[in-house]
């Protein structure tokens, strides 16, 4: 059975997908539907859905709308292109994106909303809770690597204490 639609004989370009992931995160930092972005640009949402997902390429002069659209240089389409694929490349040539980049949605709407406090109290709280939860995640990682041997033992609570001596 024939697919519908043209075929590719290779894969995405790498440099497509990053564009398009550059692109997907400034439309939601600014808190923009691909439609919204879409009809700004003279674009169908299905257009500007396929150069978020690289299948296709962002000419040079739609690249340079959308900085502009955006209100940022054109090279930040490019910004970190160079250590993604450094990264992939130590990794065996695999993709080296995880959940906890600026990729991921959740991230991308924390920025979002982040940006949006003005108090800087508020803001500084908020940097603090994260770093800490951030270090309490890191720190039961770690401590689920330990040894079994090298692992405190776990504390009973006075009830259990009791039992254990009756």
């Amino acid at each position: 059975m024939k697919k519908r639609g043209r075929e590719k004989k290779e894969g995405l370009n790498e440099v497509d997908v990053f564009v398009g992931q550059r692109l997907r995160e400034l439309r939601m930092l600014a808190g923009l539907s691909q439609s919204d972005v879409a009809s700004a640009l003279g674009l169908t949402f299905q257009q500007l859905q396929k150069y978020e997902r690289g299948f296709n390429r962002v000419s040079a002069s739609r690249l340079f709308k959308l900085a502009h659209y955006f209100r940022v240089p054109v090279s930040v389409f490019f910004e970190g292109l160079e250590e993604q694929r450094s990264h992939a490349e130590a990794a065996g040539g695999g993709e080296a994106e995880s959940e906890g980049t600026l990729r991921s949605r959740e991230a991308l709407m924390l920025a979002r909303y982040f940006q949006n406090i003005r108090d800087p109290q508020v803001r500084a709280a908020i940097r603090e809770l994260a770093e800490r939860c951030a270090t309490a995640s890191e720190n039961e990682a770690h401590a689920d690597e330990m040894p079994a041997a090298t692992a405190r033992p776990a504390r009973r609570g006075r009830g259990e204490h009791a039992a254990g001596r009756a």
